[in-house]
């Protein structure tokens, strides 16, 4: 049997990774960063049912390939994406082709693909994040915004609860009164005001938006990406623990990982060499 053979889950063996994408481009670069871009500029990139299965699978790809660090995701055109496409000619969703397909729940790779992965998420937000787009900018690791983006919480406009877990990520954001005030009126919340309130971390002109944010995704590949990974695993599971019960898991992370891994050694050793450490993510 094949190496990738074994590691690849078996719903995805067919597939070259990276390549076969529908409404979406995706671009693994040199530097570990795998680029993103949802595709479809002339409905704001809203999910196609090709964006649900090809989103599932470039966050399972990634996690599978040790030379990918970081996924640094945005849109095309005006849009970053603007949530369930509810326009005329909208594309149904599709009925389960296998027993997997079957059991696994719509929404599963929000918390089994893109916050259960250890990979680092970014999102480069260059407009409109309406509705499940809002909630793909929030389930991401870090975003940073063009001054052109919006942020809406649009699913009450339509009598809908917000889902994609939006309500699980909203409030750890901005806090329950602000995420509710969003939630319940459905109004814009531009890029200033989204840093304001910590929707965003970094907001930047439009035209230095990809730029700035792959300057960031290559900064992080270019770390030592055990310690990096597992740090994203330290913080999130640690949100969802009592103190002594976390301290006991960041030590056993660093004990029986962390303190194993040659880039330790050699972070050591530049220190006492007083040069720049060259990390090798292992």
């Amino acid at each position: 049997m094949a190496k990738e053979d074994e590691e690849m889950p078996h719903h995805y063996s067919g597939f070259t990774p990276y390549e076969g994408y529908e409404d979406m481009v995706v671009e693994k670069r040199s530097s570990g960063v795998v680029m993103v871009r949802l595709e479809r500029p002339e409905i704001l990139n809203a999910l196609t049912p090709a964006m649900r299965i090809g989103l599932k699978r470039v966050f399972d790809e990634v996690r599978w390939d040790d030379e990918a660090k970081v996924i640094l995701l945005t849109g095309t055109g005006r849009g970053f994406c603007s949530g369930a496409n509810m326009g005329r000619g909208a594309t149904p969703e599709p009925e389960p082709a296998t027993r997997y397909e079957f059991m696994d729940p719509r929404y599963a790779w929000v918390s089994d693909l893109v916050r259960a992965s250890d990979k680092p998420a970014i999102a480069a937000v260059n407009g409109v994040a309406a509705g499940g787009g809002l909630a793909l900018a929030l389930m991401c690791d870090m975003r940073i915004a063009s001054d052109q983006a919006q942020f809406y919480s649009i699913f009450v406009r339509r009598a809908l609860l917000p889902d994609t877990c939006a309500t699980w990520f909203l409030p750890r954001l901005v806090g329950p009164s602000r995420a509710l005030r969003m939630m319940w009126t459905g109004d814009v919340v531009d890029a200033e005001e989204a840093f304001r309130i910590g929707l965003v971390d970094q907001v930047v002109p439009h035209d230095q938006l990809m730029e700035t944010a792959l300057a960031f995704a290559e900064r992080i590949a270019s770390g030592p990406s055990v310690t990096i990974e597992l740090t994203k695993r330290a913080v999130y599971r640690g949100l969802e623990r009592d103190l002594q019960t976390h301290a006991e898991i960041e030590q056993y992370i660093s004990t029986h990982f962390i303190s194993r891994t040659q880039d330790v050694i050699e972070g050591r050793e530049s220190f006492r060499e007083k040069r720049p450490p060259r990390w090798i993510g292992r």
